[in-house]
């Protein structure tokens, strides 16, 4: 009766870790340091009746400046927007990134979309997907971008690479722009060779992850090597069912995880939300990259195995038990998988086989160490030996004759 009580035991304690960890986030992400020198928050605006007097940092999903800054400014979050003056230097980044008020410094920044409408004192250094500069640059201008379209003043010279270039404003200096167009190139096409050194990299590959696994995990390597061999077509059939769902897991996830921000955000957990993004976002990178391990090369190397105990008796091998003995039966196997997908269009089919059949008996012999069940062809537990019954007490002797 205690199991089942531990069995839970571990996922409850991380819930609860993690729910600690994202209220103190929540709390540390509120508040101010150093005076209001630096700022966190979900979202921060500085008013346009705000003059701040010293080097202002703020890190938030969204800030807006409308007030003046008499120091240098570094503002890092989703959404940026700069509309009051900067006296110092700007070093701003963002997905959304815009800056209408003047800066008497030079501005450094990237991000996904960035909009420079005011003027800088100074270089202007930014690395963006689409850079627009409609304002006045008072010395060089130097830019990466997929997209640039200059518009304003530029006093200095100019220099980067984009994509495309776009440039209707006066440059000072030099203009140096390298715009790339890479053209489509075809794919090369496949040849044997190509095929065979595919088919060397797999097998090297499946070999040694497979013999890895026998190292760490040898019990469940074992179990469900031994349930594929004997429920081959329910090891089918489960790992259809496991493909499919995988995929359902994942939107629902997705979708969970979207529900629970949209509620955190309404309820003013701005940090907390994104923690919750996070975290799920991390979850399903996990289990994802666990997913395509073993259909890429785990599934390979189960089926693989089996193959080998299979065909290894056959052909005269001596399969013995100890470790050597099964890697041999891994590469040999592994050899006849990674033979089969390699061949043109039934290959593909080998291998859609091959990786529902291993997924399914992985499913299968983890759900059965779950709940306990042993394994097929294991062997059962030895009853205790029966206490022998007590016998019975001995009849109590006949009388004695009496004397004659």
């Amino acid at each position: 009766m205690t199991r089942p009580r531990r069995r839970w035991l571990l996922p409850v304690a991380a819930l609860v870790f993690i729910i600690l960890l994202a209220l103190t986030a929540s709390a540390a992400l509120g508040t101010d340091r150093l005076n209001g020198k630096v700022r966190f928050g979900d979202t921060i605006t500085i008013p346009a009746s705000e003059t701040v007097d010293h080097d202002l940092y703020l890190f938030a999903a969204t800030i807006t400046v409308n007030g003046s800054v008499k120091g240098d400014l570094v503002a890092m979050g989703s959404t940026v927007t700069i509309n009051g003056p900067v006296s110092g230097e700007l070093i701003v980044g963002g997905g959304n990134v815009t800056v209408n008020g003047d800066v008497a410094g030079p501005i450094r920044g990237g991000g996904g979309y960035v909009t420079i409408g005011g003027s800088s004192g100074k270089d202007v250094l930014v690395g963006a997907g689409y850079l627009t500069i409609s304002g006045k640059v008072g010395q060089d201008l130097i830019f990466g971008a997929g997209s640039a379209d200059v518009s304003g003043s530029v006093t200095g010279d100019v220099l980067g690479g984009a994509g495309r270039y776009s440039r209707s404003g006066q440059v000072g200096g030099t203009e140096d722009v390298t715009i790339s167009q890479a053209s489509p190139q075809p794919a090369p096409a496949r040849t044997a060779g190509n095929a065979i050194l595919d088919a060397i990299r797999q097998f090297i590959v499946v070999v040694l992850l497979g013999a890895l696994a026998l190292w760490l995990w040898p019990r469940a390597v074992h179990g469900a090597e031994e349930t594929l061999r004997r429920r081959t077509l329910l090891s089918f059939g489960s790992g259809l069912a496991l493909a499919i769902g995988y995929v359902v897991a994942v939107i629902l996830a997705l979708i969970a995880g979207i529900l629970v921000a949209v509620v955190l955000g309404l309820l003013t957990f701005g940090a907390l939300a994104a923690i919750s993004i996070i975290a799920t976002l991390l979850i399903i990178f996990v289990a994802t990259f666990a997913f395509v391990l073993t259909v890429a090369f785990l599934a390979d190397a189960l089926v693989g195995l089996a193959i080998g105990r299979w065909v290894g008796p056959a052909i005269g091998m001596r399969v013995s038990a100890d470790r050597w003995s099964e890697l041999g039966l891994l590469a040999l196997g592994a050899a006849v998988v990674v033979i089969l997908t390699a061949i043109p269009v039934v290959g593909g089919l080998v291998k859609l086989v091959v990786i529902l059949v291993g997924l399914g008996a992985l499913a299968l012999m983890a759900w059965g160490m779950w709940t306990g069940r042993p394994r097929p062809g294991a062997p059962a537990p030895v009853p205790a030996p029966a206490m022998p019954a007590s016998a019975p007490p001995a009849p109590p002797p006949p009388p004695a004759a009496p004397a004659s």
